[in-house]
């Protein structure tokens, strides 16, 4: 995922700690403590409960220009939750540049980005990847903050935002960043503890008890959108993890798949076409490293068979995108389909069973490399 898409929703659940994140916003900004639910009798707080609500969020980037961003958010009271990011490509928000989605329902995780290729992917286990459900669980504990307000004094005044009577608190940074300011005032809805307002961002609209169809925390992607599923990588207690069914283009033509493969040993090593531009080994240390070797261990990848599966671009006719010293049989697919399938992996060991012997979501080391073909044999 793309690292700005990170900074962006870090930034927005965590903005009570004004997480900073290069330019993106909150960058510099005091961290800020929220009311409990019994700070005081001014504020009701119902605690997580189904709504709908909108913030506008505005800042000043390290460039001197303005960004501008919606976060649209429902939730059935957190158990799932959809949360949609627009940041906008002028001051005024009329018009999109980059767009986001997650949604939870409890089970699963669907992101959407229109960075990210293919755009929709799909997490079957997000337990196994924790930032994914933290970027919109963690909005119950933003808009209904229960975090210590020993920082919090009451303002003892009101306010109406969207329509709403709001009750307001100043609260201090003990230790604020240089040139940031020491106080800042925080403002909740005074019937339901929502928070609408902070420094960063304001409420553009809350509906409580919002209307919840079966499609609204669906986690399957659009008919016909690019997508990739991202398998579990540990099974369940007391199981075996079979290799999923797949198939896969290879570079020197025709395809093979698990029905090829059935009744022998193989490994599949995920690599990324750009590993053909990192000569000093930078950008994905040890990876081609781990590919040579497993090539030597494998004799060429004929014992056990191993294929080595390109993710990306292949390059262009006569200007390939090839791994220097890799002879290895080599297949190919554009987007991390069958890598999906594989939780994505960069190495998986499959046994003459098709079960999983062993996979790894990192460069494999040489001790292991040669523990898992010892496995598979």
């Amino acid at each position: 995922m793309a690292s700005r898409q990170v900074c962006v929703w870090w930034t927005a659940v965590s903005v009570m700690l004004l997480v900073g994140c290069g330019s993106d916003p909150g960058a510099g900004a005091p961290a800020t403590r929220f009311p409990t639910s019994g700070a005081t009798a001014s504020v009701t707080v119902h605690g997580p409960q189904p709504i709908e609500v909108q913030y506008l969020q505005k800042f000043d980037t390290d460039e001197g220009g303005p960004q501008v961003t919606r976060y649209h958010l429902i939730t059935d009271g957190g158990t799932k939750v959809r949360l949609k990011i627009s940041i906008y490509g002028d001051p005024e928000a009329t018009v999109v540049g980059e767009e986001y989605l997650t949604t939870w329902d409890g089970n699963r995780v669907l992101v959407f980005s229109q960075s990210n290729e293919p755009p929709y992917t799909v997490y079957e286990a997000p337990g196994e990847h924790p930032d994914e459900v933290q970027r919109v669980m963690s909005w119950a504990g933003f808009i209904w903050s229960t975090a210590q307000s020993s920082g919090c004094t009451d303002l003892k005044t009101t306010k109406t935002i969207i329509g709403r009577t709001a009750a307001g608190y100043r609260c201090v940074e003990p230790s604020p960043e240089p040139g940031a300011p020491a106080t800042s005032e925080v403002w909740f809805d005074q019937a339901t503890g929502i928070m609408l307002q902070h420094p960063l961002m304001v409420a553009e609209k809350l509906v409580l008890d919002p209307a919840i169809t079966a499609t609204t925390f669906s986690t399957e992607p659009p008919p016909g959108a690019r997508s990739t599923v991202v398998a579990a990588e540990h099974p369940a207690s007391g199981k075996s993890k079979q290799a999923p069914d797949f198939t896969l283009e290879l570079v020197k033509g025709g395809r093979i798949g698990l029905k090829d493969l059935v009744g022998q040993p193989f490994v599949l090593a995920f690599f990324p076409s750009d590993l053909a531009f990192d000569e000093s080994g930078d950008a994905f240390p040890g990876h081609r490293e781990a590919l040579l070797k497993l090539q030597t261990l494998s004799d060429n990848g004929t014992k056990p068979r191993v294929l080595a599966v390109q993710e990306g671009s292949l390059g262009k006719p006569g200007y390939p995108l090839a791994v220097p010293g890799l002879t290895l049989p080599l297949a190919h697919e554009d987007t991390p389909t069958v890598n999906g399938l594989f939780a994505l992996a960069s190495f998986a060991f499959v046994g003459a069973d098709s079960t999983i012997v062993a996979s790894y979501n990192r460069v494999p080391t040489e001790q292991e490399l040669t523990q898992s073909l010892a496995a598979l044999r």
